[in-house]
Order: C-alpha cells, then structure tokens, then sequence
C-alpha cells in the first residue's frame, strides 16, 4: 500500500445526563461525497425511525455484563476501504465483530472488510462500571491510495490448517474452567486471517480472528468456565476433541440423585414469522439446591452464542429469563437455551422493505444519542465527522 491514505474519522464525544429518553439516535443527511459506508439495524436494540438509527439499551439487565451479537451491520461498497476500528475509552462498553465477542475492534486488531462485504456489529456492556461523566471515543475508517500498486497476480490462497487440540483438565467442579488450545499453521507465501470456534456440544460458544504469517504456526487458547454439571463434547471448529465432565458437586461427593441447578424448560412464543419480525424465548431455571447459584444463561441462533445473560438463583428457587430477538432474513432458525431446545422458527420474506441506514453519504455533522441501562441517566453522544487527504508531491 502507498504511503499516502485518507483517512476518515468520526470523534464521538459522550455525556450521561439525567433524566432523558434512553435511546441512541444516528441521524444522517446527504453529502456530495460517497464513502461506500452504509449501517443496517440488525436487532431488537437498533431501530429505524425517521432517517435514524436508535439503540435502546433498557432492556439489558441493571449492573451486570451482557455480550449481544448483531446489535447492527455495516456494508462497505468501497473497493478502496482498508481499515476500520473503533478507538474506545468508555470503560465497561466494548464493540466487536459479531461471532468474535472476545476481539474488541481497535487500532490494534482492526476490521479488514472487502468491497461488498457486510460485517456485524456487537456490544459488550457492563452497566456496573459505566460511569456518570464525559469520554470520548472515535471510529475511524482509511483509504487506500487510489494509486496504490497492489498486484493480486499470483496470490497464495492457501488455506490455514489446523494442526493439534489440546484440552485441560477433562474433569472439573461447578464453576472452574477449562483452557482450550488449538494451533494452526500457514503454508502458504501470505499473511492470512483465520477464525477459530470454540464449540460445546456442537454450539458454538467463543470465536477468535488471528493473523498468521507466512509459515508460521500460531496458537489461540480459549478459557472456557463450565457451570452446569453434566458431560459435554468440547471441540474447535465443531470438531469433537475432549469428553469434559463437570461433577454434579463442588466437593466430588455426588449420588445420581442429588439435584442440581438446571434449565429445565426453553420456549418460543412464535413458530412463523415474516421478515423483520421479533420473537421471544423464555427460559426457566431451576436451583433445587440449599445454596445460592451464579449462572450464565446463553442464547443460540442456529448453533451460534449470540446473547448472553448473568443471574443469580437464590436456594429453592426459580427464575424465567426472557431473550428478544429480530429475525430480518428469510429461513429456518434452531434455538436454544444453554444446550436446552426452544424450538424452531420459520421466517418468510416481508413485503416491506427492510429498512437501511447511512444507505447513503456520511454526512459531515452527525448527532447521536446513546443510553446504557442505568436507572435515571443517558448517554448522550455527538458525532463530528470530517475527510483529510494527503497528496503525494507532484500529483
């Protein structure tokens, strides 16, 4: 790539203030200048409504950590686009790639998209640390030079292969964790990019993108904590590498008939849908036991963790938790409850239009208005756009 890029940037400022619509608001008007950047409301939380994107937050649960996938989309129709990330300096809010909710978007591990490529956006929200003040954060989009000598003649498309799995321990307690290791190794002349997914019982539970170079071998590890007691395949990329066990008991002391917390019912309040449409799953939750239990509910799209949910069960207790999601394309959708089915959802192609945002230029003044789920407060936030180019001498 040349040396000379434009670079466009966009400096969000952020407020909470008091009292106010707990909403985010991304109101965009025409420009002259195209920027092949377009947003695409994907979920329940990001809404369209007067040529703006609203992000209304209230329904994430108060001072707890909630990881949701596809909050919105973003399409790059720029064939000269390189890179994405987002600088972020609010402590306990985090944007990654959906199906990677570990791999924040940042300078350091920017998006690569293509020309024609749609990228989903998620959060991670920790409405316990979010504080009450003012901070900053910018998203930043570059350009290739348009004169830039990139010759695809003779690339190495060669693939990524997995080499070993390795899984410790095997057996464990309630609650303690397993690390998961997977190497790869590139073969091929380029530097590459690859996925590798975590899978329990065939659901995929964590997902992380590294970049391998020529040659060498890389190892991604996975620390996985396991809370529900039972015996569950653990692989990477849906292959089956490790039986793991987790004992019924903290202290290995366990009968066959000692009970222990459990979902015991997922349901769906819809069989059919059209396009666009929102569906709830219910799941119910049981703690028989004398003590009191910290779980973490997840949420799966056809074998995908796409939402995650922290709760406490007090002693003899049960507890129904509810999942919202907004079902935009046409098709079949297994879901499932921390491996419990909750049915399957059919869901036909809606007359009306899906609705788009920045399906359009990128406005060089942008308003936004974002608020996380704390009791009485907003986050405001205000978005200033502007294009720098550089210029070789003598162009």
């Amino acid at each position: 790539m040349s040396p000379s890029r434009t670079l466009l940037s966009a400096a969000v400022c952020c407020f909470l203030v008091a009292l106010v619509v707990p909403t985010a608001a991304i109101s965009l008007q025409p420009d002259e200048t195209t920027h092949g950047v377009s947003l695409e409301s994907t979920s329940l939380y990001a809404t369209v409504e007067d040529d703006e994107l609203r992000l209304d937050l209230e329904k994430l649960n108060e001072r707890a950590t909630t990881t949701v996938d596809d909050v919105f989309a973003i399409t790059i129709s720029d064939e000269s686009i390189d890179q994405l990330w987002v600088e972020n300096n609010i402590d306990g809010l985090e944007f990654h790639k959906t199906g990677d909710p570990t791999s924040e978007i940042s300078e350091s591990s920017p998006l690569e998209p293509s020309a024609g490529q749609t990228v989903g956006i998620g959060i991670a929200i920790d409405t316990a640390v979010v504080q009450s003040e003012t901070e900053t954060f910018t998203v930043h989009v570059t350009y290739e030079d348009e004169d830039s000598d990139d010759d695809d003649d003779g690339v190495d498309d060669s693939e990524p292969t997995l080499e070993s799995v390795s899984v410790e321990p095997t057996t464990v307690q309630p609650g303690e964790t397993i690390t998961v290791e997977a190497t790869y190794h590139n073969p091929g002349t380029e530097s590459v990019q690859t996925t590798a997914d975590l899978t329990v019982d065939g659901t995929v539970v964590d997902s992380r993108t590294v970049e391998i170079g020529p040659g060498e071998t890389r190892t991604v590890a996975f620390e996985r904590q396991m809370q529900w007691p039972g015996s569950y395949d653990v692989g990477i990329d849906g292959g089956t590498t490790a039986d793991v066990t987790v004992a019924k008991s903290d202290d290995g002391n366990e009968t066959e008939d000692d009970p222990v917390p459990t979902v015991t019912e997922a349901t769906v309040d819809a069989t059919e849908l059209a396009a666009g449409e929102r569906a709830t799953v219910e799941a119910t939750v049981s703690n028989p036991t004398d003590e009191r239990v910290q779980r973490t509910l997840e949420f799966a799209v056809n074998g995908i963790v796409v939402e995650t949910r922290a709760i406490a069960l007090e002693p003899g207790s049960e507890r129904t938790v509810s999942f919202e999601r907004q079902f935009d394309a046409a098709g079949t959708y297994d879901l499932a409850v921390s491996g419990v089915d909750a049915g399957t959802i059919t869901v036909s192609d809606s007359d009306a239009e899906s609705p788009l945002v920045w399906n359009r230029e990128l406005s060089a003044a942008t308003t936004v208005a974002l608020a996380p789920p704390l009791a009485g407060s907003l986050l405001a936030l205000g978005i200033v756009a502007n294009r720098r180019w550089q210029f070789l001498p003598g162009r």
